[in-house]
């Protein structure tokens, strides 16, 4: 015990320094809201022609004290030729279902900033883990290029079929414009 409080103490001032030398994440995401247009050509009918994106901000804590704004959800509107699908994503959050909860596979879901691009993952699967059984894989990252284009790269794979990547950019649409 005794010999336990010198590393105690030599501790308690080291992590103060590295907290005071650590740079802090304060790069600001992207405001990806609005309507957007597909700049690239699209392989197939299920790609979305357009997004309509919502971001929510949260601008009080659970208090009603105001804080920093921060973005806390993203609605997403998908139209595609094959029809139209609508999401909302809880960012910061990893979650799933529970194994054996339900008849049907496990799913997982994680929805977080990598600094300024958003990356959303989906899955399923039947066996005891991620890629175990019969399973699925989904992997969005949104990002902001230097034009102001929104960049969407998805990376799919499954127990089946082996990943394959696809980068679609659309372009933010005018106010009043169809497309």
């Amino acid at each position: 015990m005794k010999g336990d409080w010198p590393r105690v103490v030599v501790l308690v001032p080291l992590v103060g320094a590295m907290m005071l030398s650590t740079p802090r994440a304060s790069q600001v995401q992207p405001d990806f809201s609005g309507r957007w247009v597909l700049e690239s050509v699209a392989h197939s009918a299920d790609v979305p022609t357009a997004l309509v994106v919502h971001q929510s901000l949260a601008r009080t804590n659970v208090r009603g004290e105001p804080i920093t704004p921060f973005v806390k959800d993203l609605t997403v509107i998908r139209e595609s030729p094959g029809g139209n699908s609508s999401e909302t994503f809880r960012i910061g959050t990893i979650g799933g279902t529970v194994p054996g909860s339900n008849r049907g596979p496990t799913s997982h879901r994680r929805v977080v900033w990598a600094n300024t691009t958003l990356v959303i993952e989906t899955g399923t699967f039947t066996g005891s883990a991620p890629e175990r059984g019969e399973w699925t894989q989904r992997r969005e990252v949104w990002a902001a290029d230097s034009e102001g284009h929104l960049q969407v790269s998805i990376t799919q794979s499954s127990s089946t079929e082996a990943p394959h990547t696809a980068t679609f950019v659309y372009r933010r649409a005018e106010i009043g414009s169809p497309q």
